[in-house]
């Protein structure tokens, strides 16, 4: 009976780090999201402040 409670203790363990480690990278893989998307709105605003505007959406021609 000892023995499987030292198995469940180490498979207890063994699964906090695991998902311990999943948050983490999900944490971490959320915050270099947001750091690009606040680079990426902040480089469009300077640009548009340039004079730039946005290209048009292609527009495909018509079918006869």
């Amino acid at each position: 009976m000892n023995m499987d409670n030292r198995w469940v203790l180490l498979l207890a363990i063994a699964a906090s780090a695991a998902v311990g480690a999943a948050v983490a990278s999900k944490s971490r893989r959320r915050h270099r999201q947001n750091a690009h998307d606040l680079e990426y709105t902040t480089e469009l605003k300077s640009w548009e402040n340039e004079g730039g505007n946005v290209a048009p959406a292609p527009v495909p021609p018509a079918l006869p």
